[in-house]
This record gives C-alpha cells, structure tokens and sequence, in this order.
C-alpha cells in the first residue's frame, strides 16, 4: 500500500511538473498574447484600471509556473512546492470556476495559443490537477530529488533565468514561437475557407414587441401577430449553437476610399507590405523613418503597401501630417491586429496571400540591408520555414546544459567536503 501511495505521489508530481513547465513556457514564448489575455479578464471583472499592469501580471505568472513545473520535476524543495502547487491549483480551481459559469471570456488562454479549451475543459483540467495536487501532498515522505540543500535555490534561479530572457527576447523582437494562424508560411485566404459540409450557426428568431411601455421578446410560434395592442420594435437572432469558425473569420480591410478592398489585396500575385499598428496612439515611434524607407523601396518597385489600425481617422490624420506618409491606412479590427504581430508598429509581407515574413520594428534592419534588390532576388520572397520545435528543444536543451553544470558543481563540491573531513579524522588520528 505504501509503495502503491508512493508511485502515485511520484506520477502526480511528473505530470503536475510537466503541465506547469508547458503552461510556463507557452505563455513566455508570446508574453504579449499573455498580457492581453489578462486585459480580457481584468476588463470582464470591471477591474480595467489595472490594464497597465497586465504585462507585470504576466512575467508574474508565467515565471511561477515555470520555476514550479521544473520545481517538481527536479524534487527542489519537495514540501514547500507540493503545497504552492496546491494553493495554487486551488485559486485556478476555484477562478476557473467563475469563468466557466459567467462566461466573460471564450477561452482561458492557460496554454496561450499554443492548446485552446473551452471554459468547461478548462475546470475539468483544473479538477484533475487540483486532485494530483491533494495526493502530492498527501505522501509526506521523500521522493527523488536532483539537488541537494544548498544548490536548489540556484537551480530555481537557472530556471527563472532561462524563461525571463525567453520571454524578454519574444518581447523585444517577435515570439521565438508562433501558434497563430498568422505566422509564416500560412494562407490567409485558405484559413478563412469553410470547408464543404461544415456545420453551419443553429440560430432562432427572437421578436421584440412592446405594450403598454413592456417589452417583450417572443419567438416565431408565439409572437402575438394580429394583435393590435402589441408594437412591433425589433427582430433579433440568437445563436443556439455554435457552428464551425475558421481559424481567419475576422480578417477585412477597410480602405478610406475604395471600401472593403480584403479581396483585392489577397489575390495580388506581387507583393504586398503590411504596416500593422492597433493603435498608433501606442505605438513606438522609434522606427518610423525605417518604415518609410521601406515603403519607398515599395513604390520604386512596384508593390503594394498599406497601413492597418484600429485608431480613430483623426488620430490617422495626425501620423500622415507629422510625418508625410505618402500611404493609406486601412481600418483593420483591434484584435485581428494584435493577434497578426505582436510588435507596435510591425511589417508583415504577403503575396498571394501567404505570409512570407513579419518583422517587429527593431528588427527592420534585417530587411533594410536587402532594399538594394528587388525582393525576386533575395531570401524574402519565399516564406520563412517555421523552427518552433526546433526552437523549443534548443531552449529545453540550454536549461538541461546549465542544470548538469549546476549538477556538476554539486558532486565536486560534495567531493571536496568528503576529502576535507577524510583530512580531518586523519589528523585527528
């Protein structure tokens, strides 16, 4: 029985382990995806006043995952992490909960865009976590463990290390990974496609009559038709249930004079540079001259290039008199702009509608350097080959390196403190 509670023990605190580092992980690869995630629910809890502090929040959770998870896996401090694992699988719990009666937002966004759940799936996950934790702490005896008292700390320190400057380069440039369906390679105008046989919105028509200042809402079968004392006011339709949604749904650009020209730009065969700000009132100004040096090199050679936001025309206006843009900008939903880059501003480049390449402003240079070609002739007119698994084993790979390292610092020291003691009880002798 005794050795069954063990292996138990010791399976949860694998997989609470695992789960914790890849939630960690996920989120720090794409620490602005994390932040607006947190802005939904601050926003949904009519907590907004703390938007400026979703990046924080962020760092914050990310980092406990990830120090936790490899906390686990490691054996650090075996009973002080098996209870933060509790507590904190307990306030999930019992959050996830919330949100899942509520509903503020579609999806919790615990794996970033890496694995998406619904709210439901979400607690179910929760539950499940939540118990692993409840038999973790149940077996009060020692299970294995890496490092020894004195070197564990700093194994939690090489951990936190390893995912802030993951997360610090994924900010500064673009995330190391990307599970959108914006990234590279992808087909804009393919991932908007419902395929054959999909399910379509279940939807019911709801009637909106008023009487005597009431209104009421009534359904085809039952709205009071010829009934004279009734007022007919609206017609409504509700969604019962939810049909298939391509992973692209929201993508429509709104030109000032032409209108919705997303056709037209999608089925250009040449190529197309996108300027993306979700709103130049945020946006960094610091690359603006780059901006429009690329832009030049667009117009002498005869490609497209636009600007998507989501500010206000007034605020557009300001941008093109401060600083002659000789372009248009094009109204683009917020989210569909934050999700397409994250970097404010970033330059995206398509062709055919595939996307070839993104850059985030500080890295424009990578791209200035080629502006003396025509963009036929250099690597940027092919799409850059997605590296994530890649990326994420070297990153794995980096943090096993510096752990054996750490390991190894810990067998040589415990060797110099058996030769010193050996020396000892020699000389006592």
């Amino acid at each position: 029985m005794k050795k069954g509670h063990k292996i138990l023990a010791l399976v949860s605190r694998l997989i609470l382990g695992i789960t914790f580092v890849f939630s960690g992980f996920v989120k720090a690869v794409d620490p602005l995806g994390s932040t607006y995630k947190i802005q939904d629910y601050l926003q949904a809890f009519g907590l907004g006043f703390f938007d400026q502090y979703a990046l924080f929040f962020s760092f914050v959770l990310f980092c406990l995952e990830f120090v936790l998870g490899m906390a686990l896996l490691l054996g650090t401090a075996q009973r002080f992490f098996a209870w933060l694992a509790l507590v904190f699988m307990s306030l999930m719990t019992l959050l996830t909960l919330v949100i899942a009666l509520g509903n503020p937002v579609s999806d919790c966004g615990c794996f970033g865009d890496a694995l998406q759940l619904s709210n439901w799936q979400t607690f179910g996950k929760n539950i499940i976590l939540l118990l692993l934790s409840l038999i973790l702490i149940s077996f009060k005896e020692p299970l294995y463990k890496v490092f020894g008292k004195k070197t564990q700390k700093w194994a939690c320190l090489v951990c936190l290390l390893m995912v802030l400057l993951v997360a610090i380069h994924s900010l500064r440039h673009l995330p190391m990974l990307d599970f959108r369906p914006y990234k590279t390679g992808n087909s804009i105008p393919e991932l908007m496609q419902i395929p054959p046989g999909a399910p379509q919105d279940s939807v019911v028509m709801e009637y909106i009559y008023e009487k005597d200042g009431v209104y009421q809402s009534f359904g085809l079968e039952n709205y009071p038709a010829g009934d004279t004392t009734w007022h007919f006011v609206d017609r409504k339709e509700r969604i019962v249930r939810k049909g298939y949604e391509p992973p692209i749904h929201d993508f429509v650009l709104l030109h000032p004079v032409y209108g919705d020209i997303t056709e037209t730009v999608l089925s250009d065969s040449s190529y197309t540079f996108f300027w993306i700000s979700y709103k130049l009132e945020k946006a960094n100004r610091s690359a603006v001259q780059d901006f429009l040096q690329i832009q030049r090199y667009a117009a002498d050679r005869g490609y497209s290039f636009y600007g998507l936001t989501a500010s206000g025309q007034d605020i557009v206006d300001e941008w093109i008199y401060e600083y002659d843009i000789p372009f248009d900008f094009c109204t683009v939903d917020e989210i569909t702009l934050k999700t397409m880059i994250r970097s404010n501003p970033g330059l995206m480049l398509i062709s055919n509608g595939q996307i070839l390449h993104k850059w985030a402003w500080r890295d424009l240079s990578t791209l200035i350097k080629d502006l003396d070609f025509p963009l036929e002739d250099t690597s940027w007119s092919k799409a850059a080959s997605n590296k994530g698994l890649v990326v994420a084993a070297q990153f794995f790979a980096l943090v096993v390196i510096a752990l054996c390292f750490l390991y190894l610092f810990r067998l040589a020291s415990l060797l110099w403190e058996y030769k010193k003691k050996k020396k000892q009880i020699h000389q006592n002798k």
